[in-house]
């Protein structure tokens, strides 16, 4: 496997993770003194997250796996 591929995974674990720990904090940290509308900001957030981890995951299942298969030497 390619270094470059395995930067690529993790650096989408990460932000999937910060997406989903802002999200919550965004549930979590309500303030009186905020707008209507920023009721949807921590779904955003954790629905981001869950399409960057599906994102990673696919890529894994798609071209990490079959990279990893691949073909016998000689």
């Amino acid at each position: 496997m390619r270094p470059s591929t395995i930067v690529s995974l993790i650096t989408g674990v990460v932000i999937a993770l910060a997406g989903l720990a802002l999200g919550i904090l965004a549930f979590v940290e309500r303030g009186s003194h905020r707008p209507w509308f920023y009721w949807i900001a921590p779904l955003l957030a954790i629905g981001f997250a869950g399409v960057m981890a599906n994102l990673v995951a696919q890529y894994y299942v798609k071209v990490v796996r079959l990279e990893t298969k691949g073909r016998p030497r000689k």
